[in-house]
């Protein structure tokens, strides 16, 4: 995949297909636009594009209202690139571009620089000045520019459509079942492995510290995790939260690699959120916790005996509960 960032002098050398969004945290609905954008780039011959900006506009227009993101920029980009689309055109969104009217931003963009043969978006898509640009817009100039719109159908679950917005509710609220359900795939977060206070290694369970990347924390509690170093996925449990029965005060994520002993501690490590087990509490003693943390240890090693019986089983994983 070609990834684009400077688009001053750039113009494609063939006709493109493409489609346009931020495309936070590429969930089924972003999928199914770029599986049908893929498809459609094969069989007419064109260049398949994904275009993009970066900033997030709302981060340049109104900051106060900027949505922490799901995906960094990184995995962003990593996702899409599975789509298998040719190329990634990164707009900065700057103020500049912000005043480019819906009318202006298909012709000098789109057109004259991206070469547009189709375009693939959603029904609700708006952009340019003021939002001065929709489908109504695009279709009525698709004939004098030779390009066609194809509308691709919203993703429906639970009666509702798929969304960044309602997957960034959903993470925030703890309901990592049914975001992941949305996404598709397992809600990750990453970052460095930091020193913490020693508290699990003399008297509870020994644990990693992550120090985020992410800008979506879950809500505090307890949560079944797998944990990847050095590319290895190792089953665990997860504390989000301020760790209260010790006195913590500042918001902590806490792994515990579940049967396995490391040998060292990692520089870095990822977390997929499977599933939510339980709030955070504040017990009486440290032994009460070390008791509960052992039924947690317990409760995920049941869940992952069950997700290996559903996989041998051919069954799907992404259970929302």
């Amino acid at each position: 995949m070609e990834i684009v960032r400077d688009t001053k002098n750039y113009r494609s050398a063939c006709r493109t297909s493409l489609t346009i969004g931020n495309f936070d945290g590429i969930h089924l609905g972003h999928r199914r636009i770029l599986s049908e954008l893929v498809s459609t780039a094969r069989e007419s011959g064109t260049r398949s594009v994904v275009v993009t900006f970066s900033p997030h506009p709302l981060k340049v227009l109104r900051p106060e209202k900027a949505p922490c993101l799901i995906t960094t920029a990184t995995e962003k980009l990593a996702l899409i690139e599975l789509s298998k689309v040719d190329a990634l055109i990164i707009l900065k969104f700057d103020q500049e571009l912000s005043r480019l009217t819906g009318e202006s931003f298909v012709r000098k963009i789109l057109v004259e620089k991206l070469r547009v043969k189709h375009m693939f978006v959603g029904e609700n898509f708006v952009f340019g000045y003021r939002r001065s640009g929709d489908v109504t817009l695009l279709r009525s100039l698709s004939r004098e520019l030779d390009y066609t719109v194809h509308l691709v159908p919203e993703v429906i679950v639970r009666g509702s459509r798929v969304s960044s917005t309602w997957i960034r509710e959903l993470i925030q609220a703890g309901r990592l079942s049914l975001a992941n359900r949305l996404l598709g795939r397992y809600y990750k977060v990453s970052g460095e492995v930091v020193p913490g206070r020693g508290l699990g290694q003399k008297f509870l369970f020994p644990t990693l510290n992550l120090k985020l990347h992410n800008e979506i924390i879950p809500h505090p509690g307890v949560y079944v995790t797998l944990t990847t170093i050095k590319g290895e996925q190792l089953p665990s449990v997860t504390n989000v939260g301020w760790r209260p029965t010790v006195g913590g005060s500042d918001l902590t994520i806490e792994s515990h690699v579940l049967g396995t002993r490391l040998t060292e501690t990692p520089t870095h490590m990822a977390l997929a959120f499977l599933h939510r087990l339980r709030d955070e509490h504040k017990f009486g003693s440290l032994m009460a916790l070390k008791e509960q943390i052992e039924r947690d240890c317990q409760r995920a090693n049941r869940f992952f005996r069950l997700m290996e019986r559903l996989r041998k089983a051919g069954q799907p994983v992404h259970v929302a509960r």
